[in-house]
């Protein structure tokens, strides 16, 4: 009886070595063989304390964080699930084998008893002997019982070990350069840089006072307290085409979807700054001509187009200021230099004047004039001819 419940506290003694998630030994590394290190079953707040052994004096403890990629995180995930169904169905093995050593273990020791006391009391031979065969079946039964049960211990312990190492190949190794010195043995890991839950192998590397370097890993899931990124999903522009006169401006309005995005800076840029420059959304006119202005967002590089044509200041004096993208006629109040004309009035405006022309004033009454004056001139020199001839 009392090896059988030997061996069951080195199964439970097992149990605890090597099922629990956050104690899984990590890459190639020959892990801490003297149990020099530990670590804290949980941790707050990304802060914990690594434990060393009091027989250390004069050591150097060094720790480091490595986020384990969420793909690996999930297998590993996986593979410590299928396995603790297999060992929970070795476990209820090893439970019911338990049960059977204990109940072998009792005719054993009952089948012993009665064959000591038959020799003691000077009982015949043949019963002896039969209480002897008896007691030397029982201790068979319960031996063979024994063997069983350690064999799927055996068996629980390879498949442990074989889970161990399946997870243990997923854990990332730590890096060289990345040690972080502690006085204190604390370790801490920054929850701001991150949102969402993340899992982390946290490592340890102790320097004894003699130079021995050890190794130890412990695998914590810890939640960033990050705020949650809203993403950009698209940007737009009050215009996606412009019209504007030779050294004017235009600040064109960006506007991102949705509008609680976490990020909404805006990059500008034009295609052709000998035309059209930008800057902040401003849009600046240098020359005649073409140029497309876009907009994208810092955040997932959506973008926003806007095509900018200059027009020649000479060319475009009636053009309307406040909106550069609308031609006004002339009202017929001023020139083509932009003075007053005080001859002409809304009152009197003649429908044949064309904007910045002077008024057309007909072929036919100027020809009539025309001949009107010569016909006058060359009766009034005839007249005044002929009366000097008469003198």
């Amino acid at each position: 009886m009392k090896k059988t419940k030997v061996l069951f506290i080195l199964f439970l003694i097992l149990c605890i070595n090597i099922i629990p998630f956050s104690n899984v030994n990590a890459h190639s590394v020959d892990l801490d063989p003297e149990k020099l290190i530990s670590f804290p079953w949980l941790i707050s707040n990304g802060e914990g304390t690594i434990s060393i052994d009091k027989s250390q004096t004069g050591y150097s403890l060094y720790y480091q964080a490595v986020e384990i990629p969420n793909a690996n995180y999930m297998k590993m995930q996986e593979i410590q699930n299928n396995g603790k169904t297999t060992l929970d169905a070795l476990d209820g093995e090893l439970k019911k084998l338990d049960a059977e050593c204990d109940n072998l273990k009792s005719s054993y020791d009952k089948a012993f008893d009665t064959w000591k006391s038959k020799t003691e009391n000077g009982a015949s031979d043949e019963e002896i002997a039969t209480a002897k065969t008896a007691y030397e079946t029982a201790k068979t039964n319960y031996q063979n019982k024994v063997s069983e049960y350690n064999k799927k211990v055996s068996e629980y312990k390879t498949k442990s070990e074989e889970i161990n190492n399946n997870i243990k190949k997923l854990v990332p190794n730590y890096v060289e350069s990345n040690w972080i010195k502690t006085k204190d043995r604390n370790f801490s890991i920054d929850l701001s840089q991150f949102s969402g839950d993340k899992a982390f192998a946290v490592w340890a590397k102790l320097v004894s006072s003699d130079g021995t370097i050890s190794y130890d890993e412990a695998t914590y899931t810890m939640s960033g307290t990050k705020p949650t990124e809203i993403l950009v999903e698209s940007i737009s522009l009050d215009k996606t085409s412009l019209t504007i006169t030779e050294g004017d401006n235009y600040t064109l309005v960006a506007t991102i979807n949705p509008s609680d995005a976490t990020n909404k800076l805006v990059v500008w840029s034009s295609d052709n700054e000998a035309v059209a420059k930008v800057e902040n959304g401003k849009v600046m006119a240098i020359s005649e001509g073409t140029a497309t202005i876009t907009a994208t967002s810092k955040d997932g590089n959506k973008k926003a187009t806007c095509t900018v044509s200059v027009i020649e200041a000479s060319n475009n004096n009636n053009q309307d200021n406040n909106n550069p993208e609308t031609n006004t006629p002339d009202n017929g109040n001023s020139n083509n230099n932009g003075t007053t004309n005080n001859n002409v009035t809304d009152e009197k405006k003649d429908n044949t004047i064309a904007t910045g022309k002077l008024p057309h004033a007909g072929l036919g009454i100027g020809l009539i004039s025309t001949i009107i004056l010569l016909i006058s001139g060359s009766i009034f020199v005839y007249i005044k001819y002929r009366n000097l001839r008469d003198i």
